[in-house]
């Protein structure tokens, strides 16, 4: 895996993570990434450092809530692995080290004997499972000492779940992030509903496709200008949609 762990395990930490995080008693979440930037519940901003230990802090804190939550099962699954992993080193050294028969014979049954007594735990059901906790602690430790590129690389895949997103308000939001394009160009309506439902999925499905139609039109005719008939279809001058490529009868994913 290299100097941190590996990205997918990373991934893994926080999913679980956001999983639990809506939780009682769970530890409140001290950021979110609003689409441009982390910023507080507030919707305040914060610099690098700050939001790398917020984040990294309350990760450890979720981590050592799940272990005083799931303590019993804790205590046995670590229990059980502890025997699990003795059991192995007697079996590699019976294999690798020990030329002595007696030896060899004593290391056998030593590790017939561990992996009879892990075997005797049973571990009842966690809420989540302990590979997922050693890895939000591993995840914490990389937020709080890791390089600032490193630190923002975990920032990036923790963006991806909802539940570290912040809501946003109004298709207001969305319409102050587009780029305006040459006014050679224009897009149309469908185009824009489109591209804004995929980007925000959430509020355009509480909205409904009624009301958000119309609150996001309008923001467009505040920003852009009233539409008009553009080549035989509803739409604006102007626009640059985020992530599309504009022409002057459709738009298209950009590469």
């Amino acid at each position: 895996m290299g100097k941190y762990m590996n990205d997918a395990l990373a991934r893994q930490a926080w999913e679980a993570a956001a999983h639990v995080a809506s939780w009682q008693g769970a530890p409140a979440v001290p950021f979110a990434w609003s689409g441009t930037r982390w910023e507080t519940p507030a919707g305040e901003w914060r610099d690098l450092p700050l939001i790398r230990r917020g984040m990294g802090e309350w990760l450890a804190n979720l981590a050592g809530w799940l272990r005083y939550e799931n303590y019993e099962a804790m205590t046995l699954a670590e229990r059980k692995a502890k025997l699990e992993w003795d059991a192995r080193n007697y079996e590699l050294n019976a294999r690798t080290t020990f030329t002595d028969p007696g030896a060899n014979a004593y290391a056998l049954r030593q590790a017939a004997a561990l992996r009879s007594q892990a075997a005797g735990i049973d571990v009842p059901p966690m809420t989540v499972e302990l590979v997922e906790i050693e890895a939000m602690e591993a995840v914490s430790g990389e937020m709080l000492s890791a390089t600032d590129t490193r630190a923002t690389q975990l920032l990036s895949l923790a963006s991806q779940f909802d539940a570290f997103r912040a809501p946003m308000r109004d298709p207001a939001d969305w319409v102050s992030r587009l780029v305006p394009a040459p006014r050679s160009e224009h897009v149309r309506t469908s185009l824009v509903w489109e591209a804004f439902t995929a980007a925000e999925p959430v509020l355009a499905g509480a909205l409904g496709s009624r009301t958000g139609k119309r609150l996001l039109f309008a923001a467009m005719d505040k920003r852009f200008g009233a539409r008009r008939k553009l080549g035989g279809y509803d739409g604006w001058r102007g626009v640059a949609l985020t992530g599309w490529r504009v022409g002057c009868t459709r738009a298209v994913p950009a590469p």
